[in-house]
C-alpha cells in the first residue's frame, strides 16, 4: 500500500548529472553532512559526477554572520540545462538567505511552514521546496571525501582571516569544523530494519534551557513542557521509560530526579548515543525550538524505532502521515497512551515499523532523498 503512494524517483542514472559543490565561508559540515552524504553515495554508485569547487562569490561575511547555505551547480549536458540549487538547514521557517534565494533556481528548506512561505514574493515562493526529515551523518568509509573537506576547512579559515582580518574567530570555527567531522556517526550506525530486534522500552531524552543564559518568554514554557513529559512518561511507564533530562548545571540543580539514565548527547558522546538509540522499540520526539523539525525525527526513522511524535507543524516533500508512519500526540498523557499501546501490541508496533521503514528507504535515506531533490530541481 505504501509503495503505491511513495514512488522511487527514476531517471537520474540515465541523466548522469554533473554536480559541483560550491564551497564558501558559509559551509558547515554538521548542518550540511546529510546532503553531502547523499551526494557522495550517488557519486560512488555512478549516478552523478561530483566535484568540489571554491565559490566565486566575492562576499565574505564575518564568521558570526555566516548563514549555512549549501549551494550546488548541477548540469545535465545531454540537454544543455544548468541549475543552481540551494539547501537551507536552518531551524526557523521564517528565516531566509535572501541573496541565495535571489540567485538560485531552486531553494530547498528544512523547515517550511505555509504561512511563513506565503510572506515571500510570488517569484521567491516558486523557488522554495520542502525537504524530508534529515539528520547529521556521514557515509561509511568515505575517507577521501573527509580529507578533501579538511583541506577546504583550512582554506575557508585562511580566506576569512585575509578578508576580515579576524584570526581568532576563524580559528575557532576551524577547530569546530574538525570536531564536527570527527564526531559524525556513519550512516550504518543509525540504520535498522523491521527484522531487527528491539527492547520493549520507550526512549525520551531532551534538554532544558537555562533562564539565566537565554532570553524570551519561550524558555519557561519550553522547559516546563519537557519536564512534564518526563514526569508523565516515568509515572505511567516506570522502568519501561528510558532517558530523561540531559545533565547540565541547571538541570543538576533544579531537576536532579529527572536526569537521564542514558549516556549524554554531547557531540563527543553522540556515536555511543546513536548506537544505543537503535535498541529501543519506541522513541518519543517533541518539536524543536521555533517549531523546527528536529534531527531526532530523521534519526528515529533511520533506526526504525516506532515513532511517537508531538504534532508536526512543518511540511515535507513526501508527506509523513500520522497513523501510518508515526503516531502523533498533543499532550503528555496522550503520548503515554500511544507508547503503552505500542509496547503491549506487537502487531501494531510491527506494522508501524514496516511503514516507517518504507518511508525512510524512499524519502529519508540520504541518497534516495538527494536523488529525488536533484530530479525535481532539474525537471
Amino acid at each position: 500500500m505504501l509503495q503505491q503512494k511513495l514512488q522511487v524517483t527514476p531517471g537520474l542514472r540515465q541523466c548522469r548529472l554533473k554536480v559541483n559543490l560550491l564551497l564558501d565561508e558559509s559551509f558547515n559540515i554538521w548542518l550540511h553532512s546529510y546532503f553531502l552524504t547523499g551526494l557522495i553515495q550517488l557519486a560512488e554508485e555512478g549516478v552523478i559526477t561530483l566535484a568540489v569547487k571554491r565559490s566565486n562569490n566575492p562576499s565574505h561575511r564575518p564568521v558570526s554572520q555566516r548563514y549555512p547555505i549549501l549551494t550546488l551547480q548541477c548540469a545535465e549536458p545531454a540537454v544543455g540545462k544548468t541549475r543552481i540549487i540551494c539547501f537551507d538547514p536552518r531551524d526557523q521557517s521564517d528565516a531566509w538567505q535572501m541573496e541565495a534565494l535571489a540567485g538560485c533556481d531552486v531553494y530547498y528548506k528544512r523547515s517550511t511552514y505555509a504561512p511563513d512561505t506565503a510572506r515571500l514574493t510570488d517569484e521567491q515562493r516558486l523557488k522554495v521546496r520542502s525537504i524530508n526529515p534529515m539528520f547529521a551523518t556521514w557515509p561509511p568509509a568515505a575517507i577521501r571525501w573527509g580529507m578533501r573537506l579538511c583541506v577546504d576547512f583550512v582554506l575557508n579559515a585562511g580566506q576569512q582571516m585575509l578578508t576580515c582580518r579576524s584570526v581568532q574567530p576563524a580559528l575557532q570555527v576551524l577547530r569546530q569544523d574538525f570536531r564536527n567531522l570527527a564526531t559524525l556517526s556513519s550512516l550504518d550506525q543509525y540504520e535498522d530494519t523491521p527484522v531487527g530486534t528491539k527492547r520493549k522500552q520507550v526512549l525520551f531524552q531532551t534538554r532544558l534551557w537555562d533562564p539565566a543564559e537565554e532570553n524570551g518568554d519561550w524558555v519557561e514554557a519550553c522547559n516546563q513542557e519537557r519536564v512534564q513529559m518526563i514526569r508523565t512518561l516515568r509515572a505511567r511507564l516506570g522502568e519501561r521509560c528510558v532517558g530523561g533530562l540531559i545533565s547540565m548545571p541547571y538541570t543538576q540543580k533544579h531537576y536532579p530526579d529527572l536526569l537521564s539514565n542514558l549516556t549524554p548527547t554531547a557531540k563527543a558522546k553522540r556515536p555511543e548515543f546513536i548506537r544505543l538509540c537503535r535498541q529501543f522499540l519506541v522513541r518519543v520526539n517533541i518539536k524543536a525550538l521555533f517549531d523546527a523539525t528536529p534531527y531526532s525525527l530523521g534519526e528515529t526513522l533511520a533506526a526504525n524505532n516506532c515513532l511517537v511524535s508531538q504534532t508536526i507543524r512543518n511540511s515535507f516533500a513526501t508527506p509523513l502521515v500520522d497513523g501510518q508512519h508515526y503516531w502523533g500526540f498533543t499532550t503528555p498523557e496522550e503520548c503515554a497512551d500511544r507508547c503503552q499501546e505500542l509496547l503491549e501490541d506487537d502487531n501494531k508496533a510491527q506494522q508501524l515499523r514496516e511503514a516507517a521503514y518504507e518511508y525512510y528507504r524512499i524519502a529519508v535515506q540520504p541518497k534516495a532523498a538527494m536523488r529525488m531533490f536533484l530530479e525535481q530541481a532539474m525537471t
